[in-house]
């Protein structure tokens, strides 16, 4: 809950639909950077697989 001084009384549905609206924003901040993150795991999948088929095509005595 958000602190305010005494002499300004408290909302609670105010209240807690600010607090929504802060959990809301955290939410989109952490899916933004999971989508990053996912975008950044699909570009190593794919130097890994890159990396995998040059050494299958090497000779074994390379």
């Amino acid at each position: 809950m958000r602190s305010r001084p005494n002499a300004d009384p408290i909302d609670p549905i105010a209240d807690l639909r600010a607090n929504l609206e802060l959990l809301r924003h955290s939410v989109e901040q952490m899916t933004e950077a999971m989508r990053g993150i996912l975008q950044e795991m699909r570009g190593f999948d794919a130097r890994l697989s890159a990396l995998e088929a040059h050494l299958g095509d090497r000779e074994p005595n390379d």
